[in-house]
């Protein structure tokens, strides 16, 4: 039995490309809607949290010991995120994360957002239901999305 030839293999390679390209894309083909961000995590929590994007590459997920619904992420440096979960709907926004403020749309008329520099004071009162918008002051452009 001869190994494949160079023109088998290439077959292959073409044959697998459409599944490679949609697997790589961005974009969701059903909505348009950006993908979410999915780091390397260690999930032990039970229930998982819905999204996993918030959570810092190589963290460790936990349920919080006495809040049902929220979420730590715990970096092996032993640094701690919180997760409140997506009352705020900040996974619709994602995709505005890296992009200039200005592409940020007009705020829905039933949302709360309150968007603060990355090195400006803000208040540490949880609001599950409002979405922070984070933002480098020098370049204007969003560094993180969440709730709280």
């Amino acid at each position: 039995m001869r190994p494949p030839s160079l023109l088998h293999g290439l077959a292959l390679a073409v044959a697998f490309m459409p599944g490679l390209i949609s697997c790589a894309s961005a974009e969701n083909a059903t909505t348009g809607a950006a993908a979410l961000a999915r780091p390397n995590v260690v999930m032990a929590a039970d229930p998982p949290p819905p999204f996993t994007y918030w959570a810092p590459e190589n963290s460790t997920i936990r349920n919080h010991p006495r809040q049902p619904g929220i979420w730590i992420a715990e970096s092996p440096g032993g640094g701690r995120k919180y997760y409140f979960g997506d009352q705020c709907r900040a996974s619709e926004f994602q995709r505005f994360v890296g992009k200039p403020l200005d592409r940020l749309p007009a705020k829905p008329a039933d949302a709360t957002w309150r968007l603060t520099c990355s090195t400006c004071a803000a208040t540490s009162d949880l609001g599950w239901t409002r979405m922070n918008v984070t933002y480098d002051e020098k370049t204007r452009t969003i560094a993180e999305i969440a709730c709280g």
